[in-house]
Formats: structure tokens, sequence, C-alpha cells
């Protein structure tokens, strides 16, 4: 986990300006496969599938961010999900305070995985259209219609947007107004009057928020497994990159441990011997350090 840290402390790297002003670090346009806003005002590098979208709403054709999605999807396929991803870090944190891996059942397990494919194509298909009709001139009205989602759709939910960058925004602003709240306490009718005038898309940004905390704490990586886009993109090159897993046939017992480790709940023991890459496998190498004896190893290529 010290290499997830470092992780994420790179992503958001520009948090330490507000340590340290004299570091003046500023965010480079670059995507990498993981989750990292573009609405954040910590990240440092930003999300490719975040990149895309406001590429496709300016419009320009996004060959740089498909170019760096392809080349690291060729080579270690859905890696940067296992161990570069702030979102992947957090939910690792959750499931070791919990202390356990629960399992869904084979069958809602296998259905659930279609929902990050659905939310990948339907933010391409909203994005996408977007972009040509601009492309065309004739985008304009269908802009406006979109409003705050046709800079990207899938960015204006996103959790590690609403975690990294209106969380942070919120707390600001209770930390400015948290004397003046004690001195004058709201009455309930002040109180409710703000909370009606919540705008409707920060308040579904916050339940998804709790609903991804939520989701974590029930099943590992949950957000990875059902409904990350990112990890819908990069599955697609994680079936044929260079790197991947080897079962040692003499070695292998045949046990349940790597399993049962998994937390993305692949079933390794039906997946070939040479070498696996199961579009699912974020390259984690929890199934490698479960192994009793020995039969797992990376391999590359």
């Amino acid at each position: 986990m010290i290499v997830q840290l470092l992780s994420l402390l790179a992503v958001n790297a520009l948090a330490f300006n507000a340590i340290f002003p004299n570091l003046k670090l500023q965010a480079i346009s670059f995507g990498l496969p993981i989750l990292a806003s573009v609405n954040s005002p910590f990240t440092a590098v930003y999300s490719s599938f975040d990149l895309i979208q406001v590429e496709l709403a300016q419009p320009e054709f996004p060959w740089i961010v498909l170019g760096t999605v392809l080349l690291i999807g060729a080579v270690v396929g859905r890696a940067f999900c296992g161990w570069v991803c702030p979102v992947g870090f957090i939910q690792d944190i959750i499931t070791n305070l919990k202390g356990r891996l629960d399992f869904v059942s084979p069958r809602t397990h296998r259905s659930a995985k279609k929902l990050k494919y659905v939310l990948f194509l339907g933010t391409l298909l909203i994005s996408g259209t977007l972009g040509l009709a601009l492309y065309l001139g004739a985008g304009t009205a269908y802009k406006a219609a979109l409003g705050v989602l046709a800079s990207g759709p899938f960015i204006a939910i996103s959790p590690d947007g609403t975690l990294f960058g209106v969380v942070p925004t919120l707390v600001s602003l209770a930390r400015d107004n948290f004397a003046s709240f004690f001195t004058k306490p709201p009455t309930i009718q002040q109180f409710w009057a703000y909370l009606t005038q919540v705008p409707p898309l920060l308040a579904l940004r916050i339940l998804i928020l709790v609903g991804f905390f939520g989701a974590a704490w029930k099943v590992p990586r949950f957000w990875c497994r059902y409904a990350c886009p990112t990890g819908a993109m990069m599955a697609v090159f994680q079936k044929y990159s260079l790197a991947g897993i080897k079962r040692d046939p003499v070695k292998c017992q045949k046990c349940p441990h790597c399993e049962v480790k998994c937390p993305m709940q692949i079933n390794i023991l039906d997946l070939p011997w040479g070498k696996f890459n199961d579009p699912e496998c974020i390259m984690c190498m929890e199934c490698v350090d479960a192994c009793p004896h020995g039969s797992l190893s990376p391999k590359f290529p």
C-alpha cells in the first residue's frame, strides 16, 4: 500500500501548495487511466476519461489521450487501477479497516459487472454525439440542453470529483462560518430553508459519495468492479496486455487461497495455466502473495 499512498500524494500534489506556498506546483494536462477529476483543485494529473469528455465538448478529438490509454493498456492493462488510482486506494483502506473480504453471489456478480460498461458507453454516447454536433456546427442547442453535463456527463457525478473537489469546498465554508453558527444558531425554519436551496446536482453528488463509501464497506473494490467507466475502458486492453499472471501447474494444489484474497472476485483457478489476463484483473498481486505454494507469479510478456 506504500506505492498506492505515494501515488495518491503524487496525483493530488497541488494540495502541497497550501502547506508550502513556495512550491508553486501546477497541474499537468496529461491523462492517466485512473480517477483524478479535472474539477479538483488538488489534481496534478488528470483522468484520461475526464480529458476525453472535456476534449469532445470543445470539440476536439482526443488523439493524445487515446494514444496514452492504448500504450498503457497494451503494456500493463488495468495495473493503474490496482497501484495508482486514488479511489482504489481509498477502497482498499476501507476493506482493511473492515478486516475481511465479503463476496457477492456469482450470479449477481456477473450481472453487476456490466454496469460499468453501460456507464462507459452511455458517457461516450453523450460526449461523442455532442462533439460531432458541435463539429458540424449544429450542437449549440444540444450543449445548452445538457447544461453542466456538457463538459462531461461522468465528471459531473464522479465520486472522486466530489471527494477531492466539492467536500474540501464545503469544509472550507463550514470552517469560515463555524463561529457565527454557534454565536447565532439558525432556527429550524432557517435551517430547512438552507437545505431546500441545495442544488439538486450537489445533493446527488453527495448521495453518490455516501453510497460509494457504503458500498466499499460492503463489497471490496465495489466501484472498480461494478461502476468505474475508466475500469471498463481499460478492461478491453487488460485481456491482451503484455503483463499478466502465470500459474505453475506443478506447484498449484487447487486450494482456494488465491480466489479468497482476490478483491475483484475472479475465478483464478478456472483461468489458463501459462498466463491469464482476465478483464477484471487489476494486477494488485494479492493472489500472488496469498498462494502458500508459490504457484502464482507475474509474467511479462
